[in-house]
């Protein structure tokens, strides 16, 4: 992959959002362990989209992807990276949050990674890259529909009390 250092960094940076996402599914599942398996199952696709990326991107030696990073800017995935972070610190020293601010939280993340297109910024002259940007894409889209749906019966116990 030819990129300039901008654009280096940009990728580097969405690598660690995403793995930083990850991590904080993974504090979602020891602390709420009735739902560890929604939370695993989450954390994990999260560590293998950030993989994935990595991968593909390290072992493209002939150039055949581009990151067009469009109006992306580093200040707006660094601030969701601090985001993030400072999310993770929030969760791991108040034991007090309820699971629905977690689906909140994970719901926020997921639906703002998908207005910004980020895995629609990388072209590909093969179709393996088209391939896996698509199923990154579409992924992406279940994970907000899983999260939405995850987050509805805590809001129907609420109305139903």
């Amino acid at each position: 992959m030819d990129l300039d250092s901008d654009q280096k960094e940009l990728v580097e940076l969405f690598v660690q959002q995403e793995f930083l996402i990850g991590v904080l599914y993974k504090l979602f599942a020891r602390r709420y362990p009735e739902y560890k398996v929604f939370w695993t199952k989450m954390a994990k696709e999260e560590q293998q989209h950030a993989s994935l990326i990595k991968r593909m991107i390290e072992s493209d030696s002939l150039n055949k992807i581009n990151f067009s990073q469009g109006e992306l800017r580093k200040s707006t995935i660094v601030s969701s990276v601090k985001f993030i972070a400072a999310t993770i610190s929030e969760f791991k020293n108040n034991g007090n949050i309820p699971i629905i601010q977690a689906a909140r939280v994970a719901l926020q993340l997921e639906k703002g990674l998908c207005e910004k297109k980020v895995f629609q910024l990388f072209e590909g002259d093969s179709d393996e890259v088209r391939r896996v940007m698509d199923s990154l894409t579409a992924e992406q889209g279940l994970h907000i529909i899983q999260i939405d749906n995850f987050g509805l019966q805590f809001l129907e116990k609420n109305t139903n009390k």
